[in-house]
């Protein structure tokens, strides 16, 4: 891990904080609902006896639901951002912990604490961004309970944003390519997240995917998130065009208007995976 990783990241995804829950925080819940809907038949969740994770929670979207649904759950909420922890804890959701935790420091280093201690793992759209997500899963299987349940939720290949960024940016300039705006290691296909999860050491390991709306109300709602709310890949892709700024936001709001229902249809691909140690 560079000393560049380790400045930049916690300090990006600091500055989306704010917004994130309004927008990706709200796509990004029904596949946290669906996760955990399925946990229970794996692992039953009780007040007296579960002690979950919830690693890389970003604004604490999975764990709200979480104790929405099964309250006085005890959880600990993890994220490498000090300003999505604040935004946990600034929620004052009983029996939640919300600690910052680098999630590709190697095994049994990260303070995430013993072997075996969580009765359910969970991860949401954080392994996409991690440059080590195999020592994250190592990681994950070692603090998980036998027979306790994991879930998981990763990007798969379409993700609306980029591609209609990319429409646009090729309507002025055909040559435009998108940056890469996962590592390169990230897996994008269910066969590629359940070769993984397999190989870390889980087992019963089931996928499905499911299609996310990212809700807008209308192009200049989608317009304001794009350019101001500071989402780190946002920025990347906005930062990776060359040519005029004006020019290539007119093009976007176009696209949007023509191809996306004025915004109202963009989704993206979530893979979501449940297993059990």
């Amino acid at each position: 891990m560079s000393a560049n990783r380790e400045k930049d990241v916690p300090t990006s995804w600091s500055a989306a904080s704010a917004s994130y829950a309004e927008r990706v925080g709200r796509m990004s819940r029904h596949a946290c609902e669906r996760l955990v809907s399925l946990a229970p038949a794996t692992h039953p969740i009780s007040p007296s006896t579960t002690y979950a994770l919830d690693h890389g929670a970003g604004t604490g979207v999975l764990t709200s639901v979480l104790t929405a649904r099964f309250p006085s759950t005890r959880v600990l909420a993890t994220d490498i951002s000090p300003g999505m922890v604040s935004a946990i804890a600034a929620q004052h959701m009983p029996n939640v912990e919300a600690r910052v935790v680098d999630a590709c420091v190697p095994d049994n280093q990260t303070g995430l604490g013993p072997a075996d201690a969580f009765s359910h793992v969970f991860s949401t759209f954080m392994l996409q961004f991690t440059p080590t997500p195999r020592t994250v899963l190592r990681e994950m299987h070692r603090v998980l309970a036998p027979g306790a349940f994991c879930g998981l939720g990763v990007w798969g290949l379409r993700i609306g944003p980029m591609t209609l960024w990319e429409e646009a940016c090729r309507s002025i300039d055909p040559a435009y390519e998108l940056p890469p705006y996962f590592d390169p290691s990230a897996w994008r296909t269910r066969g590629e997240v359940e070769g993984a999860m397999r190989e870390a050491g889980f087992v019963d390991v089931r996928s499905e995917l499911l299609s996310l709306p990212f809700e807008f109300e209308d192009s200049a709602s989608y317009m304001r998130f794009w350019f101001t709310a500071k989402n780190p890949v946002a920025q990347r892709l906005v930062e990776s065009f060359n040519g005029d700024l004006d020019e290539a936001k007119m093009a976007l709001e176009r696209v949007l208007r023509e191809k996306y229902d004025d915004a109202r249809s963009v989704f993206i691909d979530g893979i979501l995976v449940t297993a059990k140690k």
